[in-house]
C-alpha cells in the first residue's frame, strides 16, 4: 500500500486523506530539505502544492487545485481508497484506531457511554472517535468526492 507525505500547504486534505484510510504524513519539520530526506528514506509520495518542490522529487505529485475536495479528487482518481479502511486511522496523527468499550472512556462521556457500546480509540494521542451526527456527514462528502 502507497504511503504519502503531505506539505505544510495540505494539512486539511491530509486529515481527509487518513479519514479515507490513507497513511498519511504531515512534516514536524519546516525544512523541504528535511522533508524530501524523510520522503526518499521511507519511499513517501509527497503530495505539494509548491511547484518548485514537486519538482525536485520524482516520487511526487502536483495538486493543482487550492480546494481540498478537488484535491482529494486527484488523489483517489490516481489511487482509490478502500472503503474498507474508512474511519481506520486518526486524522489528527495518523495512528491506527483500535475499538474499544465505551465503559474504559474516562469522565465526561457519559451521553457517549450511554449510545453506544464500543468507540474507535487512538493510542497515539487519546482521543475518541464514534459515529455521532458528523458521521453521516463526512461519509456523504467522501462518497461524492470518489464520485468525482
Amino acid at each position: 500500500m502507497n504511503k504519502f507525505m503531505a506539505d505544510h500547504m495540505l494539512g486539511r486534505t491530509c486529515k481527509w486523506m487518513r479519514i479515507m484510510g490513507y497513511d498519511t504524513g504531515y512534516p514536524q519539520c519546516h525544512s523541504d530539505n528535511d522533508i524530501l530526506k524523510k520522503c526518499k528514506e521511507e519511499n513517501l509520495i509527497l503530495l505539494t502544492r509548491d511547484y518548485e518542490f514537486y519538482k525536485r522529487y520524482s516520487n511526487s505529485i502536483f495538486l493543482d487545485s487550492p480546494d481540498f475536495k478537488e484535491q482529494l479528487k486527484q488523489v483517489v482518481t490516481m489511487f482509490p481508497p478502500d472503503r474498507e479502511l474508512f474511519f481506520s486511522r486518526c486524522p489528527e496523527c495518523n495512528t491506527i484506531l483500535q475499538t474499544v468499550k465505551t465503559e474504559t472512556m474516562g469522565p465526561g462521556y457519559d451521553l457517549v457511554k450511554s449510545r453506544y457500546d464500543t468507540v474507535k480509540f487512538c493510542p497515539g494521542c487519546g482521543k475518541y472517535y464514534w459515529e455521532g451526527s458528523h458521521y453521516s456527514r463526512i461519509l456523504s462528502q467522501l462518497n461524492n468526492i470518489i464520485k468525482g
